[in-house]
């Protein structure tokens, strides 16, 4: 198997039909897999993730870091893409990790762009313009912010340290890339397009939301501290 694609669900029934659908439609030359990691979800997320034919293990930790290491650990791939149920993957999304990967040896994770896929068409243009400039610029100064909704790493450097931290309740994807630093090279990739919902946007404003994630950002990477709250929005 060459990639594996695991999807972290917690009763997610409304939207993981999307999110699976979007992996389907790959045009993708090599071989994969769906994985569904699911919280113990009390819905029907893990019967309509059954019935589209994606491979399912229960983690009862609610914890995503829990729900990804669980995955992980029954995937087949080499190379492990992490995202969201409330996400959908752009038609290339594999490939574009995968060309990655295959060119560049040195490179043992990678972490794209998310965009919003619920709002208005001036909000997507707005977000399609600030991400990529973010990513880029911190990428140059060396302070990488992958979000855990559009990530890849090789699975043997991922096995190697152990995966994502468990007591991390957010900035777990800091973590795993500023471990996953001192074992090899991560990158930025901007053909790597995922679109998510903006139901936490919605619910908190984008001002609270923008300053949330920036402060606990900076709390990681300063003071080695993340929020241990972070209130489930579905």
């Amino acid at each position: 198997m060459d990639v594996s694609v695991i999807v972290c669900t917690l009763n997610e029934e409304k939207r993981i039909g999307k999110c699976i659908k979007s992996i389907q439609k790959q045009k993708f030359n090599g071989s994969y897999e769906i994985i569904i990691a699911d919280g113990n979800s009390e819905d029907k997320t893990v019967e309509i993730a059954k019935s589209l034919g994606a491979k399912t293990i229960i983690e009862k930790i609610r914890i995503i870091a829990a729900e990804r290491n669980a995955g992980a650990k029954i995937a087949d791939g080499k190379y492990l893409l992490f995202t969201d149920a409330d996400a959908e993957v752009s038609e290339n999304w594999i490939q574009e990790n995968f060309n990655l990967f295959e060119k560049e040896k040195k490179i043992i994770g990678q972490y794209g762009n998310v965009f919003f896929s619920d709002v208005k068409e001036s909000e997507k243009k707005l977000t399609k313009f600030t991400m990529p400039l973010f990513m880029g610029l911190t990428g140059l100064i060396v302070m990488h912010n992958p979000i855990g909704s559009n990530i890849a790493v090789r699975k043997e450097f991922f096995e190697k340290i152990k995966g994502f931290d468990t007591t991390y309740i957010t900035c777990e994807d800091l973590d795993l890339f500023r471990r996953l630093k001192k074992t090899g090279k991560i990158k930025w990739n901007p053909k790597s397009i995922v679109e998510v919902s903006a139901r936490r946007v919605k619910a908190w404003g984008y001002l609270y939301f923008t300053l949330f994630h920036l402060k606990n950002a900076f709390n990681f990477y300063f003071f080695n501290k993340a929020s241990r709250k972070y209130e489930n929005i579905r």
